[in-house]
């Protein structure tokens, strides 16, 4: 694996997040998941991890059928933030604060309990510690079989800024076989910021269809 082990502060998402000045709170759903509805993608027991501001799980709802959808954020303001959003929309999400690098057997959270977790531009913001943490979590709470979608900053984006770019050597190696993953894809695509991002906008990401196996 790479041995950039670069990741951002927790602090930095504690103070942001849910103020309306955080890069990734561009106040719409992120295009790809648009793509993803479209795609038919979503069913079942849906847990979005990190789902700040809840732009991306408030669209699924409105624009999914068959689908039950949990969304935690490890920032209480955000999920103070995405309840009242979700509210005004009139959609049903059940909200929860959790921080996915700790123990998730002491949350609200369903063991094996979902079908499908969709990670937003999560996983880029750990170092390699962490994310080996936050990946057991992943197994604890998805079903077997179950699909877990990642949308992640990666190694073609050339910029000098952050968010840590993902190798797809790392992935590989992380959701091998011999882990109990199997990656069905891993695809090109784009996450948005916000037009006035010091960090830039429109950051070349992958998007990885990732089954645990049973």
């Amino acid at each position: 694996m790479t041995n950039n082990d670069e990741a951002p502060p927790q602090e930095v998402f504690f103070r942001m997040s849910g103020t309306g000045t955080a890069i990734w709170e561009i106040k719409r759903p992120q295009k790809v998941v648009l793509d993803l509805v479209q795609r038919n993608v979503f069913h079942g027991e849906l847990l979005d991890i990190g789902c700040g501001i809840a732009d991306n799980a408030i669209y699924i709802a409105q624009h999914t059928n068959d689908v039950h959808i949990t969304a935690i954020d490890m920032v209480e303001k955000a999920i103070e933030v995405a309840r009242q959003k979700a509210e005004e929309n009139q959609v049903k999400i059940q909200f929860e604060v959790v921080n996915m690098l700790e123990d998730v057997s002491k949350t609200n959270l369903k063991p094996n309990g979902y079908d499908l977790i969709l990670d937003a531009a999560i996983f880029h913001a750990f170092n390699n510690e962490d994310r080996l943490t936050y990946i057991k979590n992943l197994k604890k709470l998805i079903k077997p079989n179950g699909l877990y979608i990642q949308i992640c900053c990666c190694e073609k984006e050339t910029r000098e800024t952050r968010p840590r770019r993902i190798k797809k050597a790392d992935l590989e190696d992380l959701f091998s076989p011999e882990n109990g993953w199997k990656i069905e894809s891993i695809e090109d695509t784009i996450y948005e910021a916000t037009p006035d991002s010091p960090l830039g906008t429109d950051f070349l990401s992958y998007l990885s269809f990732i089954r645990k196996l049973s």
